[in-house]
């Protein structure tokens, strides 16, 4: 026996057919901003190594001023991994905001902080490599 196709019933379904792809949305975050941001991530991760590499040396090492371009590599990537950590939800929300924490940290012992703490970034940021590397495949 079918069903009759009611006002109520053809609202419904088509409430549902709205509701699902909102609740999927909701807990994986939009997934065409979360697959640009990484794409973005994954291919300036070599350079944003290298600047963080080179901010350490220069400034904990040859104790000379940091170069404003190495700066600027990681200025844009914190901003890459924060639209990545507006755009995804749950476990990758959380592991692009302690990516975003870190390097952040690194730019805020440049500004404002000391030898000690700029290690102590460089390394957290470090330790986050591999993290939002893996959050992003």
């Amino acid at each position: 026996m079918s069903h009759p196709r009611t006002p109520t019933r053809v609202l419904s379904l088509a409430a549902a057919a709205l509701v699902v792809p909102l609740a999927l949305t909701a807990c994986s975050g939009n997934q065409s901003e979360i697959d640009a941001a990484c794409a973005d991530i994954q291919s300036n991760i070599a350079a944003v190594d290298l600047a963080a590499e080179s901010i350490g040396t220069d400034v904990l090492v040859d104790d000379v001023p940091f170069q404003d371009e190495h700066y600027g590599v990681l200025d844009a990537h914190v901003l890459d991994v924060e639209r990545l950590e507006e755009a995804a939800r749950g476990d990758l929300s959380r592991d692009a905001t302690e990516r975003a924490d870190a390097v952040n940290a690194v730019l805020e012992e440049l500004d404002f902080g000391d030898h000690d703490g700029l290690a102590d970034a460089l390394d957290w940021t470090s330790e986050t490599h591999d993290m939002i590397l893996a959050a992003c495949d």
